[in-house]
């Protein structure tokens, strides 16, 4: 019953989505990133598929059109306001919904890595990139973040093998759309400044002047691993499948659901290989992890079970827990 009733809510929405597009030939897009990226972005491509834009527009925030690339010039226009949270009950297209866990029929598969892969190798060693943040969540403070003593740990693991992306945007940048969460002061810097190599993404982007998301894009389409925490920043990663992604998720409403049967095993045909650690402590330990992570066919994956055995007992349980 509830199944049915979902759909033709959605249903519904379809037809008042399409019907709104017919009438304004447009459709403008009011929320926040992560929302965005889960339920807006992949409905439009579809639209486009569809043949439902010729004439018509797509309106979205300021420095957003590398996520569109898939739209014509005329297709798509920016608006120059900060976003704001919109309710799910004010929205308008279907399955607006990130946390229900309900796969959208209505969507396609956008191929970022593809379309933003660097066709030259940025070196030898395999990227990984970080997501972190530190910002008011909830009216709160800062909640889903990762710990220092964490951070250095991941620095100190990935120092032999890995090229180091990091990104926890705090300042103003070319494209970057700002929202409603105010960013805190965070020493992480005074970590990652300590390692050779790591590259700050928001820095180096702010030094040479490049579009923040067009950088950031090929940098995640060249990235194997991805270590993240619950929020809209993350939201971006389970496009990029054939990979591994660490995941600190100690509050908010995509656990189980988004996880599990949404959005992060939904958009991308081969989703990322999830663990998903529920408090610090946990993530810390499943960081070691990426000791033991193997090539297959040019990807790095998890250990394949016959392997597990010959791993230490802590990655071992780790790799279990955090997979479940």
């Amino acid at each position: 019953m509830k199944n049915r009733d979902n759909r033709r809510i959605n249903d519904r929405l379809l037809d008042h989505a399409l019907g709104l597009l017919k009438k304004e030939s447009r459709l403008e897009y009011v929320g926040e990133y992560g929302s965005e990226m889960m339920t807006f972005v992949p409905f439009v491509a579809w639209l486009k598929q569809e043949g439902h834009l010729r004439g018509r527009r797509i309106v979205s925030y300021n420095g957003m059109r590398p996520y569109y690339f898939f739209l014509d010039e005329d297709e798509f226009e920016e608006k120059d306001e900060p976003r704001r949270c919109l309710p799910v009950h004010e929205r308008y297209w279907p399955y607006c919904n990130e946390f229900d866990g309900v796969v959208n029929p209505w969507k396609v598969y956008i191929d970022y890595r593809g379309h933003y892969r660097s066709s030259q190798s940025r070196g030898e060693r395999p990227t990984l990139f970080v997501q972190n943040k530190f910002t008011v969540e909830w009216d709160v403070g800062p909640i889903n973040y990762m710990p220092l003593y964490a951070l250095e740990r991941l620095m100190d693991l990935t120092a032999d093998r890995y090229q180091v992306i990091y990104s926890c945007p705090r300042i103003p940048l070319s494209g970057y759309s700002d929202d409603h969460n105010s960013a805190c002061h965070y020493p992480d810097r005074e970590i990652i400044n300590r390692y050779n190599h790591v590259t700050d993404l928001e820095q180096s982007t702010l030094e040479s002047g490049g579009d923040y998301n067009r950088t950031k894009l090929n940098l995640l389409a060249d990235a194997q691993v991805y270590v993240a925490v619950q929020g809209g920043g993350a939201n971006i990663l389970p496009y990029f499948g054939g990979s591994v992604l660490f995941l600190l998720h100690q509050k908010g409403r995509e656990y189980p659901y988004t996880y599990k049967n949404g959005a992060y095993k939904s958009l991308s045909e081969s989703p990322p290989e999830l663990m998903l650690a529920r408090n610090a402590k946990a993530f810390d330990k499943g960081l070691r992890v990426i000791e033991y992570l193997e090539s297959v066919k040019g990807e790095l994956r998890l250990p394949s079970p016959y392997r597990l055995s010959s791993l230490p007992w802590s990655a071992r349980k780790s790799i279990i827990k955090l997979c479940s």
